[in-house]
């Protein structure tokens, strides 16, 4: 069955959203060995031939699916963006954020068995190294602003360390669910993250 998904960006290519949107469905269940321009078709019940019309090579077809969970993650930490923008950035509007990446992340788990299929694939092409490194790139820099506006001592390593943890937790959500942590506890672990990041000494910048 299909995930539903977040619509991301609206650029009226629906027939582009559609090959990315059963890409991502192929890549989760059947792994890079699996996804084939055919499989894509099949998956769409289109006629041979479609998917590879509009996405020639198979690298030109992995980068569409890297754009396409982008743009459904980056869309939606905007949106929390947006909201938490009325009033002072507090740590309680920042664990909002991480605890419902968190949450959404587990939801969508087929979008994110797709990128860590396409983790793997990306070492061995740049391409798809190079896109995926842009969509978190995005993301730190969202949770960077928030923690900077927060009076968080080193805001931009920080918001690394933070969505690597998320990112981490949901890994094994997915794949180790045997030995990971309780999904309930995950709201009190991201306060006592960030109380604890909070506090932290502000770096030593040398020169000065």
């Amino acid at each position: 069955m299909t995930e539903q998904r977040n619509s991301g960006r609206r650029d009226g290519n629906t027939r582009s959203i559609q090959i990315a949107d059963a890409a991502i469905d192929v890549l989760a269940a059947e792994g890079g060995r699996g996804l084939t321009h055919r499989a894509v078709d099949r998956h769409l019940n289109w006629p041979e031939g479609t998917t590879s019309r509009y996405y020639r090579t198979r690298d030109a077809l992995m980068t569409a699916i890297v754009q396409r969970l982008i743009d459904v993650e980056v869309t939606s930490f905007t949106e929390w963006q947006n909201r938490a923008a009325s009033g002072p950035m507090t740590l309680e509007k920042i664990a909002e954020l991480l605890s419902y990446a968190f949450r959404d992340w587990i939801a969508g788990s087929t979008r994110q068995l797709a990128r860590y299929e396409l983790s793997l694939e990306g070492r061995r092409r740049p391409a798809v190294h190079e896109a995926l490194l842009s969509g978190r790139r995005q993301l730190n820099e969202i949770v960077a602003q928030a923690l900077e506006a927060a009076g968080f001592p080193n805001p931009t390593v920080q918001a690394t360390l933070l969505v690597s943890g998320v990112d981490g937790l949901c890994h094994d959500m997915l794949l180790h669910p045997e030995i990971t942590i309780d999904p309930d506890e995950i709201d009190g672990i991201l306060q006592r993250w960030l109380d604890a990041e909070q506090r932290a000494p502000h770096p030593v910048r040398s020169g000065l």
